[in-house]
C-alpha cells in the first residue's frame, strides 16, 4: 500500500515539476529590448552615458533584457578613443562580455573615411548599412530607445 502511495504521489507530481522547469526556461530568456543610441563626440557624455548602460545589465531586470549600443555620426568617437583611453576600453570589453551588442553605421565609416580596423573592438559583424535607420528598426520590433 505504501509502494501504492508513493507511486500515486509521484505521477500527481511529475506534471508540477515539469510545469516549474518551463517556468524557470521561460524566467532566463530574454524579454526585453533596448537599445542605448549614440551620436554625439563629448567623451564625458559618453562614458557617462556607458555608466547608464553597464547600471541596466547590473539592474535586476538586467538578465531579461537584451541591449543594444548603437553608434553612429560623432559617437563613433567612442570606438576610435578607446584603442587609446584604458577605461573607455575596458567599459565596452565589461559590456561586450555581458552581452550588450555594439552596432557601427557604415555610412559614418564611410563618411569619415574610417575601416573597420580603426575602431576598437569591433568587427564586420557589428556594422550596419544605417545606424538611424537600425534605430528604427529596433524601435518598429518594440525595442525600447534611450538616448543619453
Amino acid at each position: 500500500m505504501k509502494r501504492l502511495f508513493t507511486l500515486f504521489a509521484l505521477m500527481l507530481a511529475a506534471p508540477l515539476l515539469l510545469q516549474a522547469n518551463v517556468a524557470t526556461a521561460a524566467e532566463t530568456e530574454k524579454t526585453k529590448h533596448v537599445v542605448y543610441h549614440f551620436n554625439k563626440s563629448d567623451m564625458g557624455a559618453i562614458k557617462a552615458g556607458l555608466r547608464n548602460v553597464t547600471n541596466h545589465v547590473n539592474s535586476p531586470s538586467g538578465p531579461e533584457t537584451e541591449i543594444e549600443v548603437v553608434i553612429h555620426g560623432a559617437g563613433i568617437t567612442m570606438m576610435t578613443e578607446a584603442r587609446e583611453d584604458e577605461q573607455l576600453a575596458a567599459a565596452i570589453d565589461n559590456l561586450k562580455a555581458q552581452g550588450v551588442a555594439f552596432k557601427v553605421c557604415a555610412n559614418t565609416l564611410r563618411g569619415k573615411g574610417l575601416e573597420v580596423e580603426d575602431l576598437y573592438y569591433t568587427d564586420e559583424s557589428d556594422i550596419v548599412p544605417s545606424g538611424v535607420a537600425y534605430l528604427a528598426d529596433q524601435q518598429a520590433k518594440g525595442w525600447a530607445y534611450i538616448h543619453p
